[in-house]
């Protein structure tokens, strides 16, 4: 019975090192791929919001601005008589 009771306490004091040693290599290497930043360029979620802001705006506005320059387009004699016969046949498909 010593001897069962000193094998089952070799073996968990075997199994006990070897998982901390497990945890620490991939504790070890989880740390050596994560970037290395120094605490000055860490920002605050509201900076990072602040930024996020800014860029959408500028987005916006590309996007606006190309908005804008297509419509400025003067429309054609064509693009007129389209949108009448559209609209005359939407007349008719009412007042039918």
């Amino acid at each position: 019975m010593k001897f069962t009771a000193f094998k089952t306490c070799i073996l968990s004091i075997f199994m006990m090192l070897t998982t901390q040693l497990g945890h620490a290599v991939v504790v070890k290497s989880d740390a050596a791929k994560a970037p290395m930043s120094l605490i000055s360029e860490r920002t605050s979620p509201i900076e990072k919001a602040i930024k996020q802001q800014k860029t959408e705006k500028n987005m916006r506005m590309d996007d606006n601005l190309k908005v804008l320059t297509s419509l400025k387009v003067a429309p054609s004699q064509n693009f007129f008589a389209q949108q009448n016969q559209r609209f005359s046949r939407f007349l008719q498909t009412i007042f039918s």
